[in-house]
């Protein structure tokens, strides 16, 4: 073996032990000190670039370089044996694929003539490491993802990386022998395409159970608004039939004076409860949340002033429901806030051309820490509460196209939400 290959698969393990700090201490949130690093990284380079370069039994090296490097890992950084397992097992992935790819990006090759060639093994190397650093970059997303989807997707998505895996193994074997004649290698193309055939299938039926279930929760949730709307419709008509009920009786008795009063007492009331530029919200979850914050504000005396500029119907770029309850969050605490204050909420939604901006402000008795208002447990209140906001802003973070600003200025709390609109 000549001193540039070993040169080359020490700096490939350098690279290699790179990706595994940043694993623990990006991903997995490790607190890794310089020194404990440093020295993690020297020796994973250095044995294991040794041990690639100088170990030619192939069988053996797989188990000595799988036994160094969990060791090193437990030992040196401290990590759980599942964790150094699971960060070798990545490692070990993104070299399968690169060896699997490598061939066919440099064909009629072999594995003495990419020894042989220190350029061809540097390339082979760094290639590889490409891949390496490609599953580690996808491992935090993947991990959000997996938390969102339900067992049976989980399932699935193991499945697909063992599938990968496999694939890339069995077609990287050829690196390592030339004993294959063309009819292994048809039988295991034949197998692994079924294999992706049946695996994409399953995916596809996977993605049509999420689309179904967004859809039926996305109905669902219009129906449930829908039916608060026409709850509150079938009480107004109640409350004015008896009102037109005891008008009607009053001119029948001709009590003029009693009449006129109770009339005013109805102006008054409808002056102070009903704001018809609610009228101008045409989305049936955005008008049926306000609506019902709006009542039980009224039942405790709350007022709510409303201001909409432009109609408001389609709201592009954020799934209803979950505007729908950050909305409600944020009302919930304005009416809260209000209630042992001045008594009023201001409501001011603007559709322009490019966004639509949603606004609601509250006075505040007590001055907010704004540092600390969206901590998960954290309210002016006393313990046991503030999950709203923490609940709002994560959802909030999961849309780019949404920008939300907090302020307090007098003795006014305010929260907008900015959403960009891509109709403009």
């Amino acid at each position: 073996m000549n001193n540039y290959s070993v040169l080359i698969n020490v700096i490939s393990a350098l690279l290699g032990s790179l990706y595994i700090v940043f694993y623990f201490k990006s991903i997995c949130d490790f607190r890794l000190t310089l020194k404990r690093s440093l020295a993690f990284i020297a020796a994973f380079a250095l044995l294991n670039g040794i041990i690639s370069s100088l170990t030619n039994t192939v069988a053996a090296k797989p188990i000595l370089l799988i036994v160094l490097s969990m060791g090193l890992i437990k030992g040196i950084l401290k990590a759980p044996i599942v964790q150094a397992f699971l960060s070798f097992a990545l490692y070990a992935i993104g070299l399968a694929i690169g060896n699997a790819l490598f061939p066919v990006l440099i064909p009629n090759q072999t594995v003495a003539t990419t020894f042989a060639n220190p350029l061809l093994l540097l390339a082979g190397n760094l290639f590889c490491n490409l891949m390496v650093f490609i599953i580690f970059l996808l491992v935090k997303p993947t991990k959000k993802y997996i938390k969102k989807i339900g067992h049976s997707d989980k399932f699935l998505l193991l499945l697909t990386a063992a599938t990968i895996v496999v694939l890339c193994t069995t077609f990287a074997m050829h690196l390592y022998s030339s004993n294959f004649g063309k009819h292994f290698y048809l039988i295991t193309a034949l197998i692994s395409i079924s294999y992706c055939i049946f695996i994409i299938l399953m995916w596809f039926n996977a993605l049509r159970r999420v689309i179904r279930d967004e859809d039926l929760k996305q109905q669902k949730f219009y129906n449930e608004s829908l039916r608060s709307t026409l709850f509150e419709l079938r009480r107004f008509r109640h409350d004015w039939i008896n009102n037109l009920t005891v008008i009607a009786s009053m001119i029948k008795m001709n009590k003029t004076d009693e009449l006129r009063q109770y009339v005013g007492e109805l102006i008054d009331q409808c002056s102070n409860r009903i704001n018809t530029q609610i009228y101008d919200i045409k989305n049936a979850g955005l008008f049926g949340i306000l609506s019902s914050k709006i009542n039980l504000a009224a039942e405790k005396g709350i007022t709510v002033s409303m201001n909409i500029m432009g109609e408001v119907e389609d709201i592009p770029g954020i799934k209803i429901s979950e505007l729908c309850e950050v909305i409600g969050i944020f009302m919930d605490n304005a009416i809260e806030e209000t209630a042992s204050g001045d008594k009023s909420i201001s409501v001011n939604i603007k559709n322009g051309d490019s966004f639509i901006e949603i606004s609601i402000s509250n006075s505040c008795t007590t001055v907010p820490d704004m540092q600390k208002i969206y901590l998960d447990g954290y309210s002016s209140k006393g313990p046991d509460r503030g999950m709203g906001l923490a609940i709002a802003k994560k959802i909030l973070s999961n849309y780019k196209n949404v920008l939300h600003i907090t302020t307090y200025e007098d003795n006014i709390f305010t929260q907008t939400i900015e959403i960009a609109n891509k109709k403009g």
